[in-house]
């Protein structure tokens, strides 16, 4: 019914906007930019109902696993995909985002944000019906799969668990190639999956779909690429002396020597997370204590309440439940909501603040803002300010001020917590340098050698070794390629944007950026919603980081902060 009327409504708003200039009874022009205003408001009052269901059906299908759920979340984004594909549509948009005659910069933006949007959709619409069908089947693959050690069926916490905590070569190699045994089931149709996206991206102009992605996103190739390439530099040296001593500590707690060790038995399936050499013990704090509570307590503090997100979330396993966390902003109007498999101690810790802060820039965004301007500017945005909340959880400074530690704990752990916050983001750099060319290769060529690809390119920017005669997609067991394709980068732009943001906090607040921690600030807060929330998508990403910080987004920040250079 709500889809019916918007549909009824949005015909009579084109009926009166179907030129950008129409002549009044006086014989005046009026403004196009009227024009222009009743259109976008009509395509608004179409789209929102069908993304709202869209989201709803895809997030109730994550939670559920079921068949049934994900046919109707498959249908739903069709729906989408249509409005999106709609070449009378998307020939307006254009012309009046071409035109020259909108001035206002809002309208602008409108425009520019749903031709961006649109973009992609401008193929076939069985095409796109099929690439969604495809990826639907393959994230249910993720989401119901297990792996089987000792001929035990294991969720992935079961399995991180032992990679976490055994320290039996044997039990830990069968653990990650459990994990990675995912990868097997979905090659095939992952490589489906690449070239029917390529195809949509010729048929539009650009090279591959990794080319397309960055143009939709607002992103220069060749300014990406220089800018991981000085990252590169900035981090090699600094990581390979940190992973050295990470080496050095792992080797003496599973009895072997440094160059014995495997992938399997650095604790996590792709070496994107530091494995527990680091003696802060806030782990066992963190198990000790209401993962939920301390969220309350630490965003209420810096006045952004998530209790309402809570309520309306999914946090603990169940049977067919998508393993994984994210935040989900339904309908823009404040219907948003964490899916989660809390487990107390500081991952889940780390990963709760990480989706509330994704969360609360969904909350706080200016509702009179159009609709279509009711999101980040950029995944860089949100994905930064989720990252700089959630590497709090590992400073002891956070914990005392949460009342789980004194200040002679505080002092006694600050140098095991200053060493592995010092590794956590050079080593997530690295891996997100391996994401980024993968992928590039990956579009460029998917029926090459893709399996040596990956392990070329973990041994370069990782420092891992290949397991000896290993032959398997291996690289096929991140999610990530299949449900958020071209994506990774992001996590990274958003590290040097939270760099960058945390000096500007720092500096407000007169104190060295190691402590501060925020909580208890609401200064913060204020800030973080007044210049970063707020505007949603009415500025450019690189627009809004120089209004944020007062300069270019680059790597500098972080280099100062991680590497001390």
């Amino acid at each position: 019914m709500r889809i019916a009327t918007s549909l009824l409504l949005a015909s009579l708003l084109i009926a009166c906007a179907t030129s950008t200039k129409t002549e009044d009874q006086g014989g005046k022009t009026m403004d196009s930019q009227q024009g222009a205003t009743a259109y976008l408001t009509a395509q608004e009052n179409i789209l929102k109902p069908l993304v709202t269901a869209s989201n709803l059906a895809w997030y109730e299908a994550s939670v559920s696993g079921s068949d049934e759920d994900w046919t109707k979340s498959q249908a739903a984004e069709d729906a989408v995909n249509g409005f999106l594909a709609d070449a009378d549509r998307f020939a307006r948009v254009r012309a009046l985002r071409d035109g020259g005659e909108i001035t206002d910069p809002v309208v602008r933006r409108q425009l520019e944000v749903i031709y961006l949007s649109m973009l992609g959709k401008q193929v076939d619409t069985s095409l796109l019906a099929q690439i969604t069908a495809i990826g639907a089947e393959l994230e249910k693959g993720f989401n119901t799969y297990r792996g089987e050690v000792a001929g035990k069926k294991l969720t992935t916490n079961e399995v991180e668990q032992i990679l976490r905590g055994s320290t039996d070569s044997a039990e830990l190699q069968a653990a990650w190639e459990a994990q990675k045994g995912v990868g097997a089931v979905v090659a095939p149709k992952l490589k489906e999956l690449v070239k029917l996206r390529n195809q949509v991206a010729k048929q539009l102009g650009f090279r591959d779909y990794y080319a397309l992605k960055l143009a939709e996103r607002e992103l220069e190739e060749e300014k990406l690429l220089a800018l991981f390439d000085q990252l590169d530099t900035l981090t090699r040296a600094p990581f390979l002396a940190h992973k050295a001593e990470v080496d050095r500590r792992l080797a003496k707690r599973l009895k072997l020597k440094p160059e014995q060790l495997m992938p399997w038995h650095y604790q996590n399936p792709f070496f994107q997370e530091p494995p527990d050499v680091f003696d802060t013990g806030l782990d066992a704090i963190y198990k000790q204590a209401d993962t939920l509570e301390l969220c309350r307590r630490f965003y209420g503090s810096i006045g952004m309440e998530v209790d309402d997100i809570i309520q309306r979330s999914s946090l603990y396993e169940k049977e067919g439940k998508t393993p994984h966390a994210f935040a989900a902003d339904i309908d823009r109007e404040g219907d948003i909501r964490v899916l989660a498999n809390i487990v107390p101690g500081q991952q889940w810790q780390s990963t709760m603040v990480h989706e509330l802060g994704h969360a609360v820039y969904d909350k706080y965004i200016d509702h009179k803002l159009p609709w279509t301007l009711r999101k980040a500017t950029h995944p860089l945005t949100t994905e930064g300010l989720a990252m700089m909340l959630d590497r709090l959880v590992g400073n002891p400074r956070w914990a005392e001020a949460l009342g789980l530690i004194d200040a002679a704990q505080r002092d006694k752990i600050t140098p095991e917590a200053e060493a592995f916050l010092a590794f956590a983001p050079l080593q997530f750099s690295r891996w997100t340098q391996v994401m980024l060319r993968f992928e590039r290769e990956l579009y460029r060529d998917p029926d090459q050698d893709l399996d040596t690809l990956w392990w070329d390119m973990v041994e370069k920017y990782q420092g891992l070794k290949r397991p000896p005669g290993r032959e398997a997609p291996d690289y096929a067991s991140k999610i990530h390629l299949v449900v958020a394709p071209v994506y990774y980068h992001n996590y990274m732009l958003g590290e040097l944007f939270s760099a960058q943001v945390h000096e500007t906090i720092a500096a407000q607040g007169g104190k060295p950026a190691g402590e501060t921690i925020y909580f208890g600030d609401a200064s913060v807060g204020q800030l973080i919603i007044d210049k970063v929330i707020r505007p949603g998508a009415l500025y450019r990403w690189d627009e809004l980081t120089r209004r944020v910080t007062g300069r270019e987004l680059g790597p500098e920040a972080f280099a100062r902060r991680f590497t001390g250079e």
